[in-house]
């Protein structure tokens, strides 16, 4: 399916920090209210970014950095197409509004309504984006996939705007169509550009009956893309747009960098810009002098800033420009040029949200968190990391409902359950959402204690992305320790706030908001307590672990098994049993209250 459209596409105060020798420049913007803050750079074309937002529309509590929500996006938006993108400007320009999918799990908003997203949805989508596509997040189950077919791919508003290239639709007939449309072409209102857009999601292989995902290496070679490529030479395009859910630096399976490397032999001299997502990250690479790829962080913490010049010239190389704006009210005035955020539907999406959180009651208070317990900014065994108060408190306190419990046990979690830093402050009905948004249940299989000592191991030594037991904020790690043009220093100064600082392929001054340095941490795939007291290997005990990680535990014991037993046979599901108890979630739930006494 295929959608022509030639459519109108409306689409720092002096702060010098000297730190290993490195200076932070000054910045104002036009009337000096906004000291410290990094300038964008207007292009022919440029680009706001979201991606990841996860239901975060109601803005981070107790975080400044991240105090807009989605009101205030839609009144930024609004701004700043008038003051900065509008019908006088010299040299013309053009603004495209792009999201790169994933917004359930991960705030009440959208996860405290059955089925998941029924409100937060529409909220999403007062946004008049120029483009948007799907996650991994939209296709966990039927219910999501068919939610967000009818509700937003199809829809009146975003039919001719939503794409996605290598997944498709199951019909309750049976039929396999598109996932809203395979591919886009329009040219721009100002700059008459014409552009080719794409979308693609990683190689997602944990979909649902629903919904069927093509790996992007096999997507390339079907006979609608290949057509499109006849319909579309180099000669009648200035830029091709690759926007989708799939990291913009991925050291594993490189399926930006593989994509790329196709369509630069058949697009030899087109600009491509690529905007990527799911792995939670502020990141930049520049594939080769004429194409890029930017990446939008996540939970409405960024909006990424993208703009071009120089898109049809051949004899010179294009000017990309990138800034990672922090999703707060004063970056929002300082880019838009304005002196407040305020607009008439901005003000009501405000008014929607707040009315939804009281509806579902998020703020509801079970306690009070005693200090900040983070996810990567602290090493696992600090006192202070979140997987290490798990690890040390909160698993032990699991009690079976099955009548003969080995005492001998082991219970481990996937780290990625466990979807954000728990902030020291209240601990509401919300928070539960934001640390732990997913529902589990607890599996249990017998096994030697020298195949259940093993899996731990074996399955933390799985890569990213392969696996998804970890957060998307694992491989952020190592992206931070890549190779990269520029060294950053390391910034600790006292006047500014401990955030995003970061690195990528065009140094260190992405960020629109300096911040001190945020040292992250290694987070593994999987974490888990002990109670072994048997120094004999072939003792059975029971090993107890989220049903999500089933598959993954089969594998890893039948593995080992190989290894250590002759003649070994093979654990099957009917080898695992359901081991009952309190959910992950009101295990925290009873350590927050219990602490709050």
């Amino acid at each position: 399916m295929m959608y022509g459209l030639s459519r109108i596409i409306l689409c720092t105060t002096l702060l010098q920090g000297v730190t290993n020798a490195f200076s932070i420049p000054a910045v104002f913007n036009s009337d000096n209210e906004s000291p410290g803050l990094r300038e964008i750079e207007l292009g022919e074309l440029n680009f706001l970014h979201t991606t990841d937002t996860h239901g975060w529309y109601g803005s981070h509590p107790g975080q400044p950095s991240y105090d807009a929500d989605w009101g205030d996006f839609i009144s930024f938006i609004d701004h700043f197409r008038r003051n900065r993108i509008n019908e006088d400007s010299k040299p013309k320009r053009d603004l495209i509004l792009i999201d790169t999918g994933d917004k359930h799990d991960g705030n009440g908003l959208a996860d405290a309504t059955y089925p998941n997203g029924l409100e937060s949805t529409n909220i999403f989508n007062s946004v008049n984006y120029d483009l948007l596509t799907l996650g991994n997040h939209e296709l966990y189950t039927a219910e999501r996939a068919v939610f967000e077919y009818y509700s937003t791919a199809t829809s009146d508003k975003f039919a001719d705007k939503y794409v996605s290239s290598n997944v498709e639709f199951i019909t309750e007939d049976g039929k396999n169509v598109p996932f809203g449309n395979k591919y886009i072409h329009f040219t721009t209102k100002h700059t008459k550009h014409r552009i080719l857009a794409l979308s693609f999601i990683f190689n997602f292989k944990k979909t649902n009956d629903r919904a069927i995902v093509t790996p992007v290496r096999e997507e390339v070679h079907k006979p609608w893309f290949q057509e499109m490529l006849k319909e579309f030479p180099p000669s009648k395009l200035d830029l091709i747009l690759v926007f989708g859910h799939l990291p913009a630096t991925d050291p594993n399976e490189r399926e930006i960098n593989a994509l790329h490397e196709y369509l630069r032999l058949l697009y030899p001299a087109t600009v491509i810009q690529y905007f990527g997502g799911h792995s939670h990250i502020r990141d930049f690479v520049q594939l080769d002098e004429r194409s890029t790829c930017l990446q939008s962080g996540r939970f409405a913490e960024t909006v990424g800033f993208l703009s071009i010049n120089g898109i049809k010239s051949i004899s010179h190389t294009p000017k990309f420009f990138r800034r990672y704006i922090d999703f707060n009210k004063k970056s929002f005035k300082f880019h838009a040029l304005t002196k407040t955020l305020y607009t008439k539907i901005g003000k009501q999406v405000s008014n929607k949200i707040q009315q939804l959180k009281n509806i579902l009651d998020l703020d509801y208070q079970f306690g009070t968190v005693p200090r900040t317990f983070y996810m990567a900014a602290r090493p696992l065994d600090d006192a202070d990391n979140i997987y290490n108060l798990f690890k040390s408190d909160i698993l032990k306190r699991l009690n079976s409902t099955i009548p003969k419990a080995n005492n001998q046990r082991i219970v481990m979690m996937n780290t990625g359950a466990i979807r954000y830093d728990m902030y020291k402050g209240p601990f509401t009905k919300n928070t539960e959402f934001i640390v732990l948004p997913f529902e589990n249940n607890w599996n249990v299989i017998e096994l030697p204690i020298k195949i259940a000592t093993k899996i731990e191991r074996y399955l933390n030594d799985l890569p990213y992305v392969v696996n998804s037991l970890a957060p998307p904020e694992a491989i952020q790690n190592r992206i931070t320790v890549l190779d990269r043009p520029n060294k950053c220093p390391i910034i600790h100064v006292p006047w500014l706030n401990e955030g995003h600082s970061t690195r990528d392929d065009f140094g260190c001054d992405g960020d629109d908001t300096p911040h001190n340095t945020e040292t992250l941490h290694h987070i593994p795939n999987v974490i888990q307590t002990s109670s072994i007291v048997s120094k004999d290997k072939d003792t059975v005990i029971d090993f107890v672990f989220f049903s999500f990680l089933t598959d993954d535990i089969l594998e890893a014991a039948n593995s080992i098994g190989k290894d250590e037993i002759p003649l070994f046979h093979n654990y099957t599901i009917s080898h695992v049993h359901d081991y009952g108890g309190q959910s992950a979630k009101m295990l925290l739930r009873e350590y927050i209250i219990d602490v709050s006494k």
